[in-house]
């Protein structure tokens, strides 16, 4: 393990379209209405924390908008420590909106790139943006559960996982299935907000399985499959004080 801590300079925070469009306004009254119908019984702390789980419907789709604008940074620095080769065979845990998929199939440019997300709408999002690489063959997305992935095993070269680790199953089949499906020497890059900025930010709810600060992360992840691998940690530093863990697994 080493304690570094990557620095990133402010940056201008983004806001989606989808949250400028008029159409889209969290003021409008239809929007609003079916927020209230998609909350039932849970409360708004809840119920944010259910969409980031698995976003659903209309809310769904915008919270597919905000989790593009929130992982650009983390899936950014976690990509560069994947450090993918024009062939590797990439797997994504958790896709979300698919932006990380489009620019790892533009780095393993003769690799074939697999996603697995648990939610429908999110496939719908990332289907729709990687429409090109899908009717070429070079990218597979399958809805599915990270604690059983339909690949074979020892199939891919690169596994990355970005701010899904909350809601993966706290007894580690996650992580088994992934080093699995890993080749003798590949990696997984794991990112995953600090505890403290989850808090803040109300993401934890009751999909939220598991958080970690950099100890709880380093201990979970020495008691998974990946145990006798070479792990290390950084702590990254988000803008507006946000701070992030980024764990790199390199199967032995």
């Amino acid at each position: 393990m080493y304690d570094d801590i990557a620095q990133e300079a402010p940056l201008t925070p983004v806001v989606p379209d989808l949250l400028l469009a008029p159409r889209m306004s969290l003021l409008q009254p239809e929007l609003i209405e079916k927020t209230i119908e998609g909350m039932g019984a849970l409360g708004l702390h809840d119920f944010i924390s259910q969409q980031f789980s698995m976003p659903e419907g209309t809310f769904g789709r915008l919270t597919g908008a905000v989790m593009g604008q929130i992982n650009l940074l983390p899936n950014k620095r976690a990509i560069e420590l994947l450090d993918i080769a024009e062939h590797d065979d990439v797997l994504e845990i958790g896709f979300g909106p698919g932006l990380a998929l489009r620019k790892m199939s533009q780095l393993a440019r003769s690799g074939r790139i697999t996603g697995v997300d648990r939610s429908p709408t999110m496939f719908r999002q990332a289907q729709t943006r990687n429409r090109a690489a899908i009717q070429r063959g070079r990218l597979k997305l399958i809805q599915g559960t990270f604690e059983c992935l339909s690949l074979e095993s020892a199939s891919v070269d690169k596994v990355l996982a970005v701010n899904v680790i909350y809601f993966c199953s706290p007894d580690g089949t996650a992580l088994a299935e992934a080093r699995r499906v890993l080749r003798p020497g590949g990696a997984m890059s794991i990112y995953a907000t600090d505890c403290s900025s989850m808090r803040w930010l109300q993401f934890i709810g009751p999909e939220t399985q598991q958080t970690f600060d950099r100890k709880g992360l380093e201990d979970f992840l020495q008691r998974s499959a990946f145990g006798s691998d070479h792990i290390d940690i950084q702590t990254v530093r988000l803008p507006f004080g946000f701070r992030g863990l980024l764990a790199r697994l390199r199967k032995r």
